[in-house]
């Protein structure tokens, strides 16, 4: 501001000694200093004036601004506080949430131990007892698996409180109304159940008393009546007094062992219609079996020794002896040599062709059928495999309808599968057997006889030649 005075005084100067060029130089710094101190005071004046008016304006600013920063600092102090509960909030929050995470699995785990419990507990129901417990059973189920009414333990606790009440009752015995089946009886009895431990007894109104087993398949158990058991015992122990009981130590499997058992009849029924064509087939491999014995029979052949006795007489020449001692061999030694008797006179090739003509038609004769034998016996296994199969067959096609959970739906098909298999198996090994031993004997028997044929051949050229007729 100075240097803008010192420059308007400068001005003024140059131009008062341009105006007033007759005056002289103190006259003009005279008045050019007294204008200089009459500007400056003015502009003093102004200046303090300014300052003043700023200063009166500047308070109430500073006096605003203080309340600004002191409203600022009491706002951060509130931010402060409502970061620190809103920290605060989240973290109950978190807790809460982890709280309730823990009681929903806790719920959701007490409720899966329900479940399986009501399913242990509905499994291991004696023989009878459904009948007293299914629509409570059904009841507290369908209640736990309400998904409606979210995670509840009420239904767990009522599903305990059930378990126990039915725990306590079990562990004295109890006795109650129901209908049971009669085993050998379609018909549906009504009458009074006992249960005592892991036994279960009925007896029909008016009727036996017997030990309950469950049936597949069936809402009703079927009662095995105990003739042992005497009525005055039984009522007695019906009727709450003491009394005695017979208990199974198998705990039923003799039981179910007996039933499955069955007759003959019943074991191939379930081996389906396969097992009836390869108990077919076991029948003609026995008829020819039979017949092929009795052919092994006539084709009994005589010691070298005896044979060797009549040879001699062919090599000497006694055909009369001869034709005397082969009355006494057997049959198909006896045919042999008669042929050869009877053409001994001729040849030797045509001795030799009779002779190879009658052992032709006992080998044909005697070894009929055994290719047959071989056949069956190698069929009889193939036979097996399709009932195998049928039965494998049978038995997905139940799986598809039923699921694998059912095992006395899927019995039948893999009772299919095991019987034909197994009969197949019985036909299949005693005809082998047989077939090798037979093929055996036969083929021992005519080769002796082939033998016999060359010796024969033999001796009657030694008689032709009127050589000595050598043995061993």
């Amino acid at each position: 501001m100075k240097t803008r005075i010192l420059t308007a005084l400068a001005s003024l100067l140059a131009f008062t000694a341009a105006s007033r060029a007759a005056e002289t130089f103190d006259e003009a710094m005279k008045r050019a200093t007294g204008d200089y101190v009459e500007r400056l005071k003015t502009a003093a004046d102004e200046l303090n004036t300014t300052r003043k008016r700023i200063a009166d304006e500047k308070a109430p600013m500073l006096q605003d601004m203080r309340a600004v920063e002191d409203r600022i600092v009491a706002l951060q102090s509130e931010i402060e506080q409502m970061e620190t509960a809103e920290a605060d909030s989240t973290e109950r929050h978190r807790k809460r949430l982890a709280e309730l995470d823990a009681i929903r699995k806790n719920t959701t785990y007490i409720g899966t131990l329900a479940h399986d419990g009501l399913t242990a507990y509905q499994e291991s129901l004696a023989p009878g007892e459904g009948q007293l417990y299914s629509e409570r059973i059904d009841a507290l189920g369908q209640k736990l698996d309400d998904v409606s009414a979210g995670p509840s333990g009420q239904a767990a606790i009522d599903i305990a409180e059930f378990l126990l009440e039915r725990t306590r009752r079990e562990l004295g015995g109890y006795s109650a109304s129901g209908s049971s089946l009669i085993e050998g009886n379609n018909k549906v009895f009504k009458g009074t159940f006992a249960f005592a431990g892991p036994e279960t007894f009925f007896q029909p109104d008016g009727g036996s008393a017997g030990t309950v087993r469950p049936r597949a398949g069936s809402a009703y158990p079927v009662t095995y009546v105990l003739p042992a058991w005497k009525p005055e015992e039984a009522s007695a122990y019906f009727g709450g007094k003491p009394g005695t009981i017979f208990a199974d130590a198998s705990g039923g499997k003799a039981l179910r062992l007996k039933e499955t058992t069955g007759s003959l009849l019943d074991h191939i029924n379930k081996g389906g219609v396969v097992a009836y064509f390869i108990i077919g087939v076991g029948l003609v491999a026995l008829l020819m079996i039979a017949q092929k014995i009795g052919d092994l029979a006539r084709l009994s052949v005589d010691t070298p020794q005896t044979v060797h006795a009549f040879l001699a007489n062919v090599a000497q020449g006694a055909n009369a002896k001869a034709e005397l001692a082969v009355k006494a061999l057997k049959a198909p030694t006896r045919e042999l040599f008669q042929v050869g008797l009877r053409y001994c006179g001729g040849s030797k090739d045509l001795l030799e062709e009779h002779l190879q003509s009658v052992l032709l038609r006992q080998r044909l004769h005697f070894e009929r059928r055994l290719p047959l034998l071989a056949v069956i016996a190698t069929a009889a296994p193939l036979m097996g495999l399709l009932g195998t199969v049928v039965g494998m067959v049978k038995t997905f096609a139940l799986i598809t309808v039923f699921g694998t959970g059912n095992a006395g739906k899927l019995a039948s098909g893999i009772s299919e599968v095991l019987v034909a298999t197994e009969l197949g198996l019985i036909v299949a090994i005693p005809t082998l057997i047989a077939h090798g031993f037979l093929a055996h004997r036969i083929q021992k028997n005519l080769s002796l006889l082939e033998r016999y044929a060359l010796e024969f051949v033999t001796a009657a050229n030694t008689e032709k030649a009127g050589a000595k007729p050598i043995h061993a």
